[in-house]
This record gives structure tokens, C-alpha cells and sequence, in this order.
């Protein structure tokens, strides 16, 4: 019996299909594992226990996201678009009812919130530990109390605005924080999958499949509850306002972005000078006044103490040595001076020559990035410029550095072409950086080294050996200012 290429065609996506609901129904299981096993608080079990699942359950959420990711890669891959949101929705869903266990920022979100509503303090002004009977108020948790709020205007504001809904409640405020991630976290696939679909990418499903089944998005965002995922949200609109040619919108979406957390101002240059380029000063001023309405509105409720704001004690939270290349180069220092003993006498001025070093060679690269875009200032290349300087200052520079802040870096790098370096960069540190929830996160040295260095090191070198063979995609036609990267853009 004869079979045709059409038969054979369609037993091979429905095997494929088949095999992407298996791997969803495993990710699934693995996370309503995660939402049974922290039921009763991160001090319901023993450390040791606790390593011992979390192995358990990241090495096999990032299988599992390996062989996702090679169904939806296939030819025909698109027909999955239902499987890969409907599990997502799923996976959403059992997250937002996990209790953080990895990191209590969540809380600290929610004390912020409640100092505003309940006390009528300023954040910025007075830390937790100066709210009156703070240990006996059950809203408020013993995280960061001693820290003044090191959060933009507008993601404090939210807060307020979550903290009242709560009522006092705090599981119900818990929920409204999560539920505003999960929120951010379905806008943020649909941007990018639509952004993608587009600019004519071959195979736009794969970008929402990267965000959506990430597994660092999913428990660091949605299970932990950190608020990264919204800058990453506002950054996913600034780029595709970008792609879709709504530039006027570019600049208020940048402004938002700041607004919650500080690092994407560093994105509004190349920003104004694209609006600029393409639409004219009108629209660029247009842009400029709407960014600072949003900046204005967010701010004004707490300029009134602006004399009095903990400006020092804010830079030195921004500033601590943590999981950062700084920290790796300190840490080797360190390590070598307990065998040569007079070095150890150096280590402050290593220190802060290595702070220096490393701004100083930010500031160079800022300065080159931004001459080469004035060349040439094309939608792709602004959102190329935009995913290299949060990739460049998040794991080069910041002498501080989360895993979640790769949330950040993730939504620009996914408006880039599937094989562009820096997208596949970016999506192999960011699936890497799931071991932090591992003892990785406290293992200095080793945690930059293997969640860094090495997933960094392994683009790069495939990518020099696909130029070599000279299999690496070169230029093609695309929509919304050529996004499809050149051999000499790449």
C-alpha cells in the first residue's frame, strides 16, 4: 500500500502533537508537585528537603522545556498554537496558588503597600521598622524592613492600589500581586507572539513559546511573585508599538517601564532618537510629553517628601556585590589572597577598581552602541540596542544580579530572529538561571560561572562555528525595519 508525503505529513503532526501534550501534561505535573510541596510555607520542611525537590523539579522542567521547544521548532509547528496556550493558562493558574519559596520580595511588596494604606507613610521616607507595632500588624512580614523602598513610583503606587483592594486581607493581597503578574504575563506572549507573527519571523509561535513555558517566568514570576515580569511587560509594548510603527506610544511605554524599576531609562536615548528619525520632532515631542505625564502621575503622590527621601541607603541597596560578575572577580580575588596573604591588604582597592573598570567600560559601550545606531537607526536595530544594553548591564556591570531581572532582558531578545546571537543568548542564561532556585544561588563563583559564563560561551561558540560553515542566516527582507539580522549586524 502506497503511503503519500500528505499521509505521512499528517501522522507526523499528530505524533508531534501528541508529544506536546505530553510534555505539557509533565510540566503540569511538576508544577501542581511544586503548589503541594510548599502548601504549608517554605518552613514546612527541612532545608535538605527543600534542595532535594527543587532539583527534582527544575532538571525536569527544563527537559521538558527542551523537547517543547524542538516540537513547536518543527515543520508545521504552528498548528500547536492552542497547545502551547492552553497549557500556559494551566501552568499560570497553578502557579499563581504556589506560596513563594524561594524568595519573600512578594512580601516586602505587600509591606510597602500597607505602610502606605494602613500608616500613611511615605516609603521613601520611613523603612517598615519605623512603622508603629509593625511586628504585631499580620500584614506586614519581617523582609527588607530596614531598607527604605527601592522601587519606582509607579510600581509603589500599584502597590497602594493592590493593598487597598485587599482590605487587610493579606492572602487575598498575595492574590491581587500574583493575579496582576499573571496578567502581565498573558499580555507580554500575546505582544510578543504578535509582534513576531508581524514581522514575518518563520516561526512566531516559537518566540510565545519561550516566554510562556519558560521556566524561570513561571516560578520566579508567577509562583515567587516578583514584579520584573511587568517591566518586562511594558518593554514587550515599547517594542511592539516599534514594530507596528505606533511610535508615538514608544517613549510613554519606556516611561512606564522606568517608572517601576529604574534600569530601562538607559533604553529612552535610542528611543527618542528612532521617534525622531522616523516620524519627526512632532511626534517625538508628542512621545516626550506623554512619557513625562506618566512619570508626573506616578510621582506626584510622594514628591511632596522629596527633601527627605533615603536617596543614600536606596543606591547602596542598588549597589550590593551579589551574584554579579563583580561578585565572580571579588570572589577570586579573595579566594587567591588566603593563599598569598599580603594580597588581602589590596582587596578594598580591587574592589573598587573592578566597580570602576567595569562603568567605565559601560559608559565606552553605551557611548559606541549609540554612535553605530545613529548610522543607522532602524527598528531593528533599536530593538537589538534595547535587549544588548539590559543584557550588558544586568550580567556584566550591575555589581547586583537576579535571576529574575532576566525577565527583563528576555521580552526585547524575542522580537530579534529566532537564530539572532543575542536571542539565543538571552534565552539560554535566562533558562540557566532557573538553577538559582538551587543552591546555585548562594554557590559564589560557581552560580555566574555555570548560569552565565557557560550558557553564554556555548551560543557563542555555536554560532562561530554555524558562520564558519557558513550556514549562519543571513539577510532577508522584513517588516517593521528589517528585524532579520545581517551576518555583519550579528
Amino acid at each position: 500500500m502506497e503511503i503519500t508525503s500528505e499521509s505521512k505529513g499528517r501522522s507526523g503532526g499528530a505524533a508531534s502533537s501528541r508529544g506536546l501534550a505530553l510534555v505539557g501534561s509533565l510540566t503540569a505535573l511538576v508544577y501542581l508537585a511544586a503548589l503541594l510541596f510548599h502548601a504549608g510555607g517554605p518552613r514546612s520542611h527541612t532545608r535538605s528537603a527543600r534542595e532535594v525537590f527543587i532539583w527534582l523539579a527544575v532538571l525536569p522542567l527544563l527537559y521538558l522545556f527542551w523537547r517543547g521547544y524542538r516540537a513547536v521548532r518543527e515543520p508545521g509547528g504552528e498548528r500547536h498554537t492552542s497547545a502551547v496556550v492552553g497549557f500556559a493558562a494551566l501552568f499560570c493558574l497553578i502557579c499563581v496558588f504556589v506560596f513563594p519559596f524561594h524568595s519573600t520580595d512578594a512580601f516586602g511588596y505587600i509591606n510597602r503597600g500597607w505602610q502606605q494604606v494602613h500608616y500613611h507613610m511615605n516609603p521613601y521616607v520611613y523603612t517598615v521598622a519605623e512603622v508603629p507595632g509593625w511586628r504585631a500588624d499580620p500584614m506586614i512580614w519581617d523582609h527588607w524592613i530596614y531598607n527604605p523602598n527601592p522601587y519606582g513610583f509607579l510600581f509603589t503606587l500599584l502597590a497602594r492600589l493592590l493593598c487597598t483592594l485587599g482590605g487587610g486581607n493579606w492572602w487575598v493581597t498575595l492574590l491581587l500581586f500574583k493575579a496582576v503578574n499573571a496578567g502581565a504575563y498573558a499580555l507580554t506572549g500575546w505582544l510578543v507572539w504578535s509582534g513576531a507573527k508581524h514581522l514575518g519571523h518563520e516561526r512566531p509561535l516559537l518566540a510565545l513559546y519561550s516566554f510562556l513555558w519558560n521556566p524561570l517566568v513561571l516560578l520566579h514570576h508567577i509562583a515567587n511573585g516578583h514584579n520584573d515580569v511587568l517591566i518586562g511587560c511594558m518593554l514587550a509594548l515599547a517594542a511592539y508599538a516599534v514594530v507596528r510603527g505606533r511610535e508615538v506610544w514608544v517613549l510613554p511605554a519606556l516611561a512606564a517601564a522606568t517608572m517601576l524599576k529604574y534600569a530601562p531609562v538607559l533604553l529612552v536615548p535610542a528611543a527618542l532618537i528612532y521617534v525622531y528619525r522616523k516620524r519627526g520632532w512632532r511626534t517625538a515631542a508628542a512621545g516626550c510629553l506623554l512619557g513625562a505625564l506618566v512619570a508626573a502621575a506616578a510621582a506626584a503622590p510622594y514628591l511632596a517628601d522629596w527633601r527627605q527621601f533615603r536617596l543614600e541607603d536606596i543606591r547602596d541597596n542598588a549597589t550590593l556585590i551579589d551574584n554579579s560578575l563583580h561578585s565572580f572577580l571579588i570572589h577570586l580575588y579573595t579566594n587567591a589572597a588566603r593563599l598569598f596573604t599580603p594580597l588581602m591588604q589590596f582587596k578594598g582597592s580591587v574592589d573598587w577598581g573592578i566597580r570602576g573598570a567595569l562603568r567605565a567600560g559601560f559608559l565606552v559601550f553605551l557611548a559606541v552602541i549609540h554612535l553605530r545606531f545613529l548610522r543607522r537607526a532602524t527598528a531593528g536595530r533599536l530593538v537589538e540596542l534595547w535587549a544588548l544594553v539590559l543584557l550588558v548591564l544586568m550580567c556584566v556591570v550591575s555589581s547586583k544580579f537576579n535571576a529574575w531581572y532576566m525577565a527583563m532582558v528576555l521580552t526585547p531578545a524575542l522580537f530579534l530572529p529566532e537564530r539572532h546571537w543575542l536571542r539565543r543568548v538571552v534565552l539560554l542564561i535566562t533558562c540557566a538561571q532557573t538553577l538559582s532556585l538551587t543552591f546555585f544561588k548562594q554557590a559564589y563563583m560557581l552560580n555566574y560561572f555555570a548560569m552565565v559564563l557557560v550558557p553564554a560561551l556555548i551560543v557563542l561558540r555555536r554560532v562561530r562555528r554555524e558562520r564558519a560553515a557558513g550556514g549562519f542566516e543571513g539577510p532577508k527582507p522584513a517588516a517593521g525595519g528589517g528585524l532579520s539580522p545581517s551576518r555583519a549586524e550579528s
